[in-house]
């Protein structure tokens, strides 16, 4: 099988406005993370995934939460999860890309 360039969204600023469309389980699964994350967490942070039409509308269709650990003035990202979860979403969704964090 061969290997796919990751797609990569860029805004450019324009006179034209964005919309997003935001499905249901995107709100439940953030909310599930949030209200499951460790009791010293104060916040979650995640991949959200979908689609740019030509219109410039934003369809977020998916989303995954990404483990961090953060100091005061630091993150760090657990990329690796975050590059399995997006390589095996991508099997299973191979039009979906990064649309936000």
């Amino acid at each position: 099988m061969a290997s796919r360039e990751p797609t990569v969204l860029q805004f450019f600023p324009s006179s034209t406005s964005l919309s997003a469309k935001v499905h249901p389980v995107v709100i439940f699964n953030i909310c599930d993370c949030y209200v499951r994350r460790p009791d010293q967490a104060e916040r979650v942070i995640g991949t959200l995934l979908g689609s740019i039409s030509p219109d410039g509308t934003v369809e977020i269709r998916n989303s995954y939460a990404v483990p961090h650990n953060e100091s005061s003035d630091q993150v760090a990202l657990d990329i690796d999860y975050h590059h399995n979860m997006l390589t095996s979403h991508q099997k299973v969704n191979p039009k979906e890309v990064i649309v936000g964090w």
